[in-house]
């Protein structure tokens, strides 16, 4: 059982809106075989490969197209993470760059990065007690301007489990924020 106290690595955590990006690693490999291996020059990907859940809307579907809608109900903050449906987590994801158009809907997305954090852990030995671990938290953030259509484009790489970047992609969406 861990000794200290796990606290929140921000105090702005409960006004934003929370955003989870999931990429389908596997069928995204499948599609693309030979991705990019530059950072600077990555492979561009057609929608159906990254699903956006946000706890935004009670009852929100994730549809995979290249429009997110994102309604902001704690302010006008939002943090954007990355994940990977992965089962034995053979692939994560990174995403290193995200812009914004100059439609003057969204700030220009900036990294936060909180490093050595305490995680929670389940205990092997003793499940029902939880251990922990350091670990850094990163996300994307930025603010609602005002409402309408946003063109972003994200920038992210797939990593096997020894840390090697197995390629570099990017994607198009329009990001539609009601009010």
């Amino acid at each position: 059982m861990t000794s200290e106290p796990i606290t929140s690595p921000s105090t702005t955590i409960a006004q934003a809106n929370n955003v989870l990006l999931i990429v389908d690693a596997e069928s995204l490999l499948s599609r693309y075989p030979q991705p990019s291996l530059e950072p600077q020059n990555p492979t561009g990907i057609e929608e159906g490969f990254i699903f956006a859940i946000s706890g935004t809307k009670p009852t929100q579907s994730t549809t995979n197209d290249s429009l997110m809608t994102l309604t902001a109900n704690n302010g006008e903050n939002f943090h954007i993470r990355g994940r990977t449906v992965s089962l034995l987590a053979e692939h994560s994801v990174v995403f290193y760059e995200m812009s914004a158009g100059d439609a003057g809907v969204l700030s220009p997305p900036e990294l936060v990065v909180h490093a050595n954090l305490t995680v929670p852990a389940p205990n092997p030995e003793n499940p029902t007690q939880p251990g922990s671990h350091t670990a850094d938290d990163h996300y994307w953030h930025c603010t609602q301007l005002a409402t309408g259509v946003e063109a972003c484009e994200l920038k992210f790489m797939l990593i096997n489990k020894s840390c090697e970047a197995l390629g570099y992609f990017s994607w198009s969406v329009g990001v539609k924020l009601a009010g």
